[in-house]
C-alpha cells in the first residue's frame, strides 16, 4: 500500500487519518524471502490496532529466472491457509491468463478453491479480452484510467477499484462512471493503490480519495460505502469489518461532519487509537532481521562493481529505451548520441549484469543505483561507467537503497537497509528524503513527475514498450529479446 516505508509507519501515519484496515501486498516479502518471510511479517501484524490482510502473489511482477524456484506452488498453498489471507494477487500478466498459460491458472486455482478472490491488473487490454480474463479467474481490477473502462470491466463481472495514487491520480475521472451507471456504486471500491510517501504526506491515504469522491458529486452516502461495506463484502470479510454491527470488529470514525473525512477520534478493534490527528497506541514492527535473511536479501554478496561492466556491444544500431513518462517507454534503434545514458539491471550476487541504453532520463546525471525494482535487483543510470560503479558499491555498503555519485563523490543517499527496500523512517522523514531525491533528479534534467516508479518499472515487463529486465533489453510488444545480459568476469 506503499513504497520505501515499512507497513508498520505506514499503519503509524494513516491511522489518525480514519485507515483501520489495509489490504496489502506480499510480493516485497515473498521475492526475498518467501513464505517464512511473509508469515513473519504476516503474524506479527496480526496484533495491529490496523488490521492487515493480505494478498499473496503467485508469480513475480517482472519475470526472473529463479521465479519457479521463488513461487513454489505447495508453498503457495500453505501461504494461502494464514488466517490473514484474503485474497491471491495482484496478477500483472493478463496475457498469460487470456492465452490459458496452464502453470498460472492452477496457481489461481489453489485461491478460488478457498474462495479467495484474485486481484487482477489488466492495463492495455481491450474489451475483447477481459471476458476470458474474468473466466480464467480475475475478480477485480484497479488499472481503468477512463470511466469508459471502468463501465467496460464492470459489465463483465470485474469488480472495479477505482484508482488515485502517486502516480495515477485519476479518480475525478473515473467517477465519471457512476453518473452512467449511478448502481455501480452499491459495488465499486476506492484504492490508494501503492503510493509514495509525499504524496501521503501531502493529500492523505483514504481520507484523500472521500474527499475526491465528495468533491465530484458522489453522495456521502456512497462515497462512504466505497471504501468500508463495498471492499469488506467484495472480500468476503463484511462478518468481521466494513459496518457497525454486534460481532464485528469495534472499528470507528467519529467525524465533525459527512464533508469532512479526516476524522477527531478514531476507534480501532474498540480502542480509541487516535484523536486529533494523534497516534495513540502502539503498532508492533515486525523483526525485520527474521524476514530478511539470505546474503542477497542483505546485499552481502562479498562483491564489486566495474566500469567495465557497464560497456555496451560494439554495434552499428543498439536499442535505446527512451522515456516518454514517468513509466511509459518507446524502443528505438540507433547509434547512441549526446543526452543518453549507460544503463544496466544488475544481479544482486553480482553474477551477471543486462547492459543498454536510456534516453530521457537525466542527461546530467554523472551516475545512479537503486534496489528499488520490480525485479528486486540493482538498477545502474549514468553518464559515466566509472560513477555508476562508484554508486553500486557505495550501494553494497549501505545494503540497498538509492546512491547518487557526482563524479567521484556520493551526492545523496537513502539507505533502505531492510532488503534493500525498506527504511525504519517515519512516512514524514522518508517523504522529506524523497523530495529530495526529485530536487536532485530536475537538477540533473529528470522531466517527470515520480522518479522512484521510473526507477521501479524499468524492468517491469507487464508494461509497454521495451523493459530492462533480468534477460536483457526486452520488447515487450514482440516478446523478443533485443540485447541479452552477460556473465559478469
Amino acid at each position: 500500500p506503499a513504497h520505501i516505508i515499512t507497513p508498520s509507519a505506514l499503519a503509524r501515519h494513516v491511522l489518525p487519518l480514519g485507515t483501520t484496515t489495509l489490504f496489502a501486498d506480499t510480493l516485497q516479502f515473498w521475492e526475498l524471502g518467501g513464505r517464512r518471510a511473509f508469515v513473519t511479517v504476516a503474524d506479527a501484524l496480526a496484533r495491529s490496532p490496523l488490521k492487515f490482510y493480505w494478498m499473496v502473489r503467485v508469480q513475480g511482477q517482472t519475470r526472473t529466472p529463479d521465479e519457479p524456484r521463488t513461487f513454489r506452488p505447495r508453498e503457495l498453498a500453505r501461504a494461502l491457509t494464514h488466517p490473514w489471507v484474503a485474497a491471491i494477487g495482484e496478477v500483472t500478466r493478463w496475457t498469460e491468463i487470456h492465452g490459458g498459460d496452464h502453470d498460472l491458472l492452477a496457481r489461481l486455482e489453489l485461491g478460488r478453491a478457498r474462495a479467495l478472490r484474485v486481484e487482477g491488473h489488466t492495463a492495455g487490454a481491450r474489451s475483447d479480452k477481459i471476458p476470458a480474463i474474468a473466466a480464467g479467474g480475475l475478480t477485480s481490477d484497479h488499472e481503468p484510467i477512463t470511466a469508459a473502462e471502468v463501465l467496460d470491466r464492470a459489465r463483465q463481472g470485474i469488480a472495479v477499484m477505482l484508482r488515485d495514487s502517486s502516480l495515477r491520480p485519476d479518480l475525478g475521472g473515473l467517477l465519471d462512471a457512476l453518473k452512467d451507471a449511478p448502481g455501480l456504486a452499491a459495488r465499486a471500491m476506492l484504492t490508494a493503490d501503492g503510493s509514495m510517501p509525499a504524496f501521503i504526506r501531502d493529500h492523505g491515504f483514504v481520507d484523500h480519495l472521500l474527499r475526491t469522491a465528495l468533491a465530484a458529486g458522489v453522495s456521502p452516502a456512497d462515497a462512504y460505502r466505497m471504501v468500508t461495506l463495498n471492499p469488506a463484502t467484495y472480500f468476503r470479510k463484511d462478518d468481521e469489518i466494513g459496518g457497525i454491527a454486534p460481532g464485528r470488529y469495534a472499528d470507528v470514525c467519529v467525524l465533525s461532519d459527512l464533508s469532512q473525512p479526516r476524522p477527531e477520534i478514531v476507534i480501532a478493534r474498540g480502542r480509541v487509537a487516535a484523536r486529533n490527528g494523534r497516534v495513540l497506541v502502539k503498532v508492533p514492527e515486525p523483526a525485520w532481521s527474521r524476514v530478511f535473511t539470505s546474503p542477497a536479501a542483505r546485499l552481502r554478496g562479498g562483491w564489486r562493481a566495474r566500469p567495465d561492466d557497464f560497456r555496451l556491444p560494439e554495434r552499428n544500431s543498439l536499442p535505446v529505451i527512451r522515456l516518454v513518462s514517468a513509466v511509459i517507454t518507446r524502443l528505438e534503434e540507433r547509434r547512441p548520441v549526446p543526452g543518453d545514458l549507460h544503463a544496466a539491471l544488475v544481479d544482486r550476487a553480482g553474477r551477471w549484469v543486462a547492459p543498454a541504453l536510456v534516453a530521457g532520463f537525466a542527461d546530467r546525471l554523472d551516475g545512479l543505483a537503486a534496489t528499488v525494482t520490480t525485479d528486486f535487483n540493482i538498477v545502474v543510470l549514468g553518464r559515466s561507467r566509472e560513477a555508476m560503479a562508484r554508486a553500486v558499491n557505495r550501494l553494497l555498503q549501505v545494503h540497498g537503497g538509492i546512491v547518487i555519485v557526482d563524479g567521484d563523490r556520493v551526492a545523496w543517499e537513502l539507505p533502505l537497509p531492510l532488503g534493500g527496500i525498506m527504511t525504519r523512517l517515519s512516512l514524514t522523514e522518508a517523504a522529506r528524503r524523497e523530495d529530495e531525491l526529485h530536487a536532485l533528479l530536475r537538477e540533473r534534467g529528470y522531466a517527470f513527475h515520480d522518479p522512484f516508479f521510473t526507477l521501479l518499472f524499468l524492468a517491469a515487463d507487464f508494461l509497454p514498450a521495451v523493459r530492462l529486465t533480468p534477460r536483457g533489453v526486452w520488447d515487450v510488444k514482440a516478446g523478443r529479446l533485443l540485447l541479452p545480459r552477460r556473465r559478469r568476469v
